[in-house]
């Protein structure tokens, strides 16, 4: 009994290592096909894309044309090849300010420069090539707007222009969804924009059911006392780089929402270091009284908010890797005004007590 047991504790150990030996290397084949799978495998809710037709001076298609799209801040580049049919397709390209450049044999490069990508935006560039040699370019100013011709989704976009200089009393970034047209803020403030993030109507639909996306991640979470979608994390105003609010036709990649996303990019380091210090101050002296605190002679309570931070980002390897920081504190003390009866001297003496016994 002790050698058959003696033997088959031996078999199980052997199996066992085989076993482990087998999990190793299939945890080790797919963490290289992981690491070697390409940046268009990974899904990018905020990413988009430049596409459009190369053409010769008699409008035919050109073929095998080289496309690169070359991110201006971090000098990343994104590269195509034009098809048959003189198609092209440059994806995924994250929110920014491109260069765009086409090269094909026998044509003069052409050179565009100053396109700004927003969040989740495919826009179209056609481009019409000269005949000439490729140390030759046409550089391309002054266009018009990009348009997005290959999907119909409609929405506003809240860039850093309106982040830095729009005021926010609150302090929430998401609050400038209502720039949108067709939101309204709902009659009850039982959560507010600087709480749940999406507490806003769109389009005729109910509040508290958009999703919102942080880099292409969702950050709402169910509340389950009232079946609302609210926000898990709310980023700080200046750690966010732009936003957008797509009320209608976004693609199926996106979902978990009753008609409408809020979808933010946050900031990132460039070849440039940049940064930034910010307080914002609050208080009773600056704040407005309501009209019947006014009426009644009721103070506005006393407030005292400072809300300070710090921004820096830059490059850790110019061209490849970037950081940004962001810290922020807020100190707030508040008091509240509020007004109360107090019973007269007859009630307490129990003349109310002896009242209610005559009713009854």
């Amino acid at each position: 009994m002790h050698r058959n047991a003696l033997h088959s504790s031996q078999k199980f150990g052997a199996l066992t290592g085989e076993s482990h030996r087998a999990w190793v290397v299939v945890s080790v084949v797919l963490l290289c096909l992981t690491i070697a799978s390409p940046r268009s495998a990974w899904a990018q809710l905020y990413s988009g894309s430049l596409a459009g037709v190369v053409t010769d001076p008699s409008g035919a298609v050109v073929p095998g044309a080289k496309v690169t799209a070359t991110d201006v801040g971090k000098g990343f580049t994104f590269s195509a090849i034009t098809e048959a049919t003189g198609r092209y397709l440059v994806r995924p390209l994250p929110p920014s300010t491109y260069n765009l450049r086409v090269d094909a044999q026998g044509f003069k490069s052409y050179i565009r420069d100053g396109i700004t990508l927003d969040v989740h935006q495919n826009a179209t560039i056609d481009v019409p090539l000269e005949l000439g040699a490729t140390t030759q370019s046409v550089n391309v100013v002054g266009t018009a707007p990009l348009l997005d011709m290959r999907d119909a989704v409609t929405g506003q976009e809240v860039n850093r222009t309106f982040i830095n200089d729009l005021p926010l009393v609150s302090r929430g970034v998401f609050s400038l969804a209502l720039l949108a047209p067709g939101t309204a803020q709902p009659g009850c403030r039982a959560f507010g924009l600087d709480v749940s993030g999406n507490n806003f109507i769109s389009n005729g639909g109910r509040n508290v059911t958009a999703d919102i996306l942080i880099d292409g991640v969702s950050d709402t979470t169910l509340d389950h006392t009232s079946v609302a979608q609210v926000a898990a994390y709310t980023p700080s105003v200046d750690a966010v780089q732009e936003f957008k609010v797509q009320q209608a036709n976004f693609s199926a990649e996106i979902g978990l929402s009753g008609a409408t996303i809020v979808n933010v990019v946050t900031r990132s380091g460039t070849n440039v270091f940049h940064g930034s210090v910010y307080e914002f101050l609050r208080n009773q002296a600056l704040d407005a009284n309501n009209w019947f605190n006014n009426a009644n002679n009721v103070p506005l309570p006393p407030l005292r908010l400072n809300q300070f931070g710090f921004t820096i980002g830059g490059p850790i390897r110019k061209d490849r890797t970037f950081f940004f920081f962001n810290y922020e504190g807020t100190r707030e003390r508040t008091l509240s005004t509020n007004r109360a009866g107090v019973p007269r001297a007859a009630m307490r003496e129990g003349g109310l007590r002896r009242d209610l016994r005559a009713g009854l």
